[in-house]
């Protein structure tokens, strides 16, 4: 996170600016993949934008959450601090099906992370119509 070595008091022009050479993630997109939830209060409190999506691929920081078991704490900050959890990236991939695409056919990994979203209300679709909205 060599970005945050270097903000100022102006952090929300400076977040919005400070991006991965390579990947093109944003600092909240690293602190989600560090799986540092405190990190990713602070950057959404100081105006990161939650929703965010990087350049190459257009995934969100909910979309990288929600691939990896670990990550159930920075999904939940996400999700209490009012991401999109129906939000696409440029696939038509849902934080949902970001979960379910990490499984290996077999064995699903991370079934704490669907359950959250699943519970966080997120819409299963079909192409064309809704089959299922979950409320617990």
């Amino acid at each position: 996170m060599l970005c945050l070595r270097w903000l100022s008091e102006d952090w929300s022009m400076q977040l919005k600016s400070c991006l991965d050479p390579v990947s093109y993630y944003n600092p909240l997109h690293i602190a989600v993949l560090r799986n540092k939830p405190n990190m990713v209060r602070m950057l959404a409190e100081h105006g990161a934008d939650i929703n965010k999506r990087d350049r190459i691929h257009e995934s969100s920081p909910l979309d990288l959450a929600s691939e990896e078991a670990e990550r159930v704490p920075c999904m939940r900050t996400l999700l209490d601090m009012g991401a999109d959890v129906n939000a696409k990236d440029k696939h038509g991939k849902s934080p949902l099906l970001h979960a379910l695409a990490s499984s290996d056919g077999l064995t699903v990994h991370n079934i704490e992370n669907i359950r959250l979203l699943l519970q966080r209300g997120t819409v299963l679709y079909t192409h064309t119509h809704t089959i299922f909205i979950y409320k617990s």
